[in-house]
């Protein structure tokens, strides 16, 4: 019977950066759209600071590698990596699933790719950066650092 959950959803792991204006955004829209997979969503920084692996496959990442493309992990380990990671989340959301069929038309997944990177490339620069870390625990500030002293000069 469809609707008793009986039938555990699919768990996808997705791994963003933490500090990235437009990823947090996209991130914390995901989260109020339907979805028929449990996405659970770990920060970059998340991995750094733990110094464990808690997303599978993720080890054979390396962190440069992390910051470049957003990547989404299955709980086979199972990774995909960029505009495919997008797609790959797209086609568990209720009402844009049919999106990520654009990305079987011949051609398609070199345009995504080569938009992803520029988008990714520039993410930065186009969206800014947050001192504010937003994962599925909360958010927390993180504190920057600096001298004791508290000049009013600076930056």
């Amino acid at each position: 019977m469809a609707g008793t959950g009986q039938r555990s959803a699919e768990k996808l792991f997705v791994v963003y950066d933490g500090e990235c204006n437009l990823c947090i955004a996209t991130v914390a829209r995901l989260k109020e759209l339907p979805s028929r997979a449990h996405l659970q969503f770990v920060q970059i920084q998340q991995l750094e600071q733990r110094g464990t692996v808690s997303v599978p496959g993720i080890q054979q990442v390396s962190t440069q590698q992390l910051y470049e493309k957003m990547h989404v992990a299955d709980s086979n380990g199972l990774l995909y990596a960029g505009a495919e990671g997008v797609i790959r989340v797209l086609r568990t959301v209720k009402g844009l699933g049919a999106l990520s069929l654009l990305y079987r038309i011949p051609g398609m997944r070199r345009i995504a790719d080569a938009i992803y990177r520029i988008i990714a490339g520039r993410r930065y620069e186009w969206f800014g950066r947050t001192q504010q870390s937003c994962s599925v625990d909360g958010c927390e500030w993180k504190q920057p650092r600096q001298n004791n002293n508290h000049s009013e000069g600076g930056r």
